[in-house]
């Protein structure tokens, strides 16, 4: 059985759909990576094609079909590298033309529906505007600008938000196995995000943190040129450079935050609060702030054909050298 956890929100609004029988043609999931949109897209799909009086009861041939991920009328679409392209958008406006085998309604869920291309919207549009009957879409966004204004006007939109610090935690000790002691410092890091959740389980990305703020108070121990050395460690992280970042970035605003409100309770790094009170009182304000825009702004050149030696050392130089 699958259990939901969080999301009362919603999943009244998923309740009041059924039990009024007034579900819409389409619907479009937004809210950042991590939150569960995937999951509860699935999750609405199951309650809809439901044969139970219970929705869902986990028990009919609808039902059990979802949870094998072998139900013939729900189709997940996912993108093909980076995007969603016209050729997609035409298989699911045939598609959609055959009605369904065995169930209420024909369901599409369109993860990350904003890496369709300006074409794939375009082609999409007719059929969002017309649908058969039992046909059901559900798009799923981090963010709505993504999409075009026509597109979204034909979707009812619900919104997704990050969760309790206790629910994150409930969620890890009931799903990951991980001891209450853990799942409190684990939740705190998570920050209301089920992704970041799962990640920060993982022994890989645990480890990858663990060298990462071990590295940060490195970069801060050397003096002059010689915090060039550390380059080594963002070469053999190249390719995961952009969560060396993220993390680098967390433990920073965790050190202006402190510097600033001077209060345990906003730090989000719990399980480091020792390192952060030594390196706040070290660090001026204009300092720590002028470091973490230099290290965004470094993220934005990444993106870019850069040397990556050579950003990598003047952004080493500039953490060291910016006052």
């Amino acid at each position: 059985m699958l259990r939901v956890y969080g999301h009362e929100e919603i999943l009244k609004v998923f309740r009041n759909i059924i039990n009024q029988n007034k579900i819409s043609n389409a619907y479009l999931f937004v809210g950042e990576e991590g939150l569960g949109k995937r999951f509860l897209a699935e999750y609405f799909a199951m309650m809809v094609n439901c044969k139970g009086n219970d929705k869902p009861c986990f028990k009919c041939t609808s039902c059990v079909k979802m949870l094998k991920k072998s139900h013939p009328d729900v189709f997940i679409i996912e993108p093909e590298g980076d995007s969603i392209k016209v050729e997609t958008v035409r298989y699911i406006n045939a598609e959609i033309n055959i009605k369904p085998y065995e169930s209420f309604k024909k369901v599409f869920i369109i993860d990350r529906a904003d890496k369709m291309t300006p074409a794939a919207q375009n082609a999409f549009l007719k059929t969002l505007e017309e649908p058969p009957l039992y046909g059901l879409f559900i798009l799923i966004s981090p963010q709505i600008e993504a999409l075009l204004p026509t597109v979204v006007s034909r979707c009812n939109v619900i919104r997704f938000k990050r969760e309790r610090k206790e629910v994150i935690k409930e969620y890890l000790i009931g799903e990951k196995g991980v001891s209450e002691e853990e799942a409190e410092v684990l939740a705190h890091l998570a920050d209301g995000n089920f992704g970041e959740a799962d990640k920060l389980v993982d022994e890989n990305y645990k480890k990858l943190r663990s060298n990462v703020l071990s590295e940060i108070e490195k970069i801060f121990e050397k003096k002059g040129f010689e915090v060039l050395n550390e380059y080594s460690f963002f070469e053999e992280n190249k390719e995961q450079i952009e969560e060396v970042l993220k993390i680098f970035l967390s433990y920073l605003r965790d050190v202006l935050v402190f510097k600033t409100t001077k209060d345990l309770k906003f730090i989000k790094n719990v399980d480091y609060i020792d390192s952060i009170e030594k390196l706040e009182s070290k660090l001026t304000f204009k300092r720590l702030n002028n470091i973490i825009n230099r290290i965004e702004q470094f993220n934005s050149q990444l993106k870019s054909n850069v040397n990556y030696q050579l950003a990598v050392e003047n952004l080493l130089l500039d953490i060291l050298g910016g006052q």
